[in-house]
């Protein structure tokens, strides 16, 4: 045998025999990690270590639930079969008892919980409502439907806060971001709702004297510019100004206004460098109006531009996302009105109770004493720190407390501190 099959057949018996280890499983995709959580809950099962009702096992997705169950079964089927013929550890001396404890397990296979993380965290919430504050009777919205009430409580709430003459919303307006363009962002604030987002305290900056540096540039360019910049240039700088000489035309008579001078700064903030065959036909005028116009832009670029954009987009970040959260709040409300719950809610409702509440998390250690999770890598922070919490073994009682999780890249043991 080679040495890493060796190696594999060994850390395989590990998985099956320290039943009271908290075991850290990786290993490549295809290598059986799966199939030795269901190995390792049977060998627990026959031995008298585990018991059906203290078993959890958690995976990433409904289909990966049910297969693991299934290989659950299998794994006790074959534990009874080995107990039947007698091909069981022949140092058991109490085989009967091995069979009773596989045949219990098999005739109550619906008290043991292999599910997502989040039908896990709606079965918790279930059991203690009061302690989570929550209403034993709410339903699980998914993610389709999840994002449906979402859509709308956003176009509501945009809907309302323009007939209402909300300052937010129209602050957001006079600085000339519609609503539709924070569709993404409000998906994303929502998405991570256990995420506090400081707004800040942008100001908006003052147009006046960007403009009057903005105009004495233009000005100065003007006299070094063809008469006519041909479609097909190169230069950014050239660029720039033939947009420039548009965005000018429309925007002349609102000057005033600091989402106009953004607007016509950003046509500016581009690189400083010229082609020089756009501007001129003789090396040395080429040479000259290289060394005038780039420093020139650079100039007005760090002292004007990139200050002002700056200011702009911390202030455009404030209103934006103070709307947001307030936005968000909204579709909070509608979901505790509808007594629904998305999938972040059963995350940080859980956790919260796990955290704040030792009675709730004593009584929830002792019924899931054995906690196993596949593909842990695919976890986020608040889905691990249920976890944690939940492996966490307050009572200081070495002997009521075992998890796997698995994932990764190769096969190793570990003990994980909670």
């Amino acid at each position: 045998m080679s040495k890493s099959r060796a190696s594999d057949q060994e850390s395989r018996q590990l998985i099956r025999e320290e039943l009271l280890t908290n075991i850290l499983v990786e290993a490549g995709a295809g290598s059986g990690k799966t199939q030795m959580l269901a190995e390792r809950m049977a060998a627990g099962i026959a031995v008298g270590v585990y018991q059906v009702e203290h078993l959890a096992a958690v995976t990433f997705t409904r289909k990966a639930a049910s297969e693991l169950r299934g290989r659950f079964h299998l794994a006790l089927e074959k534990q009874l079969l080995e107990c039947r013929t007698g091909s069981s550890d022949p140092a058991d001396l109490a085989p009967s008892a091995r069979l009773e404890r596989v045949r219990n397990a098999l005739s109550n296979l619906e008290r043991f919980f292999a599910g997502t993380i989040h039908s896990f965290c709606a079965r918790l919430l279930r059991e203690r409502p009061v302690e989570s504050g929550v209403s034993p009777g709410f339903t699980e919205l998914d993610e389709v439907q999840d994002l449906e009430l979402r859509h709308r409580v956003w176009r509501d709430f945009i809907t309302n806060a323009r007939a209402a003459g909300d300052p937010d919303m129209t602050a957001l307006l006079q600085a000339e971001i519609r609503p539709k363009d924070l569709d993404s962002a409000f998906a994303t604030i929502c998405v991570n709702d256990d995420v506090e987002f400081p707004p800040g305290e942008g100001e908006p900056p003052d147009p006046k004297p960007a403009w009057r540096a903005l105009d004495k540039f233009w000005k100065e360019l003007g006299k070094h510019l063809p008469a006519e910049i041909g479609a097909e240039t190169t230069c950014s700088i050239q660029n720039a100004a033939r947009e420039f000489r548009g965005q000018l035309r429309v925007s002349r008579y609102r000057l005033e206004r600091a989402s106009v001078i953004a607007s016509l700064l950003k046509t500016w903030n581009c690189e400083s460098k010229i082609v020089q065959k756009w501007w001129a036909d003789s090396t040395a005028e080429k040479r000259r109006l290289r060394d005038l116009i780039e420093p020139f832009h650079e100039q007005l670029k760090t002292t004007v531009v990139e200050p002002y954009l700056a200011q702009w987009r911390r202030y455009v970040y404030r209103l934006s996302v103070t709307l947001l959260t307030r936005a968000r709040e909204s579709a909070a409300a509608e979901r505790r009105r509808l007594n629904s719950l998305n999938y972040g809610d059963l995350l940080n409702l859980t956790a919260r109770v796990l955290r704040e509440n030792e009675t709730v998390r004593k009584a929830l250690q002792e019924k899931f004493r054995y906690i196993l999770v596949d593909e842990f890598q695919d976890t986020d922070p608040v889905q691990a720190e249920i976890v944690f919490w939940l492996a966490a073994d307050d009572s200081a009682k070495s002997d009521v407390k075992s998890y796997v999780v698995s994932g990764f890249s190769r096969t190793v043991r570990s003990s994980l501190t909670v």
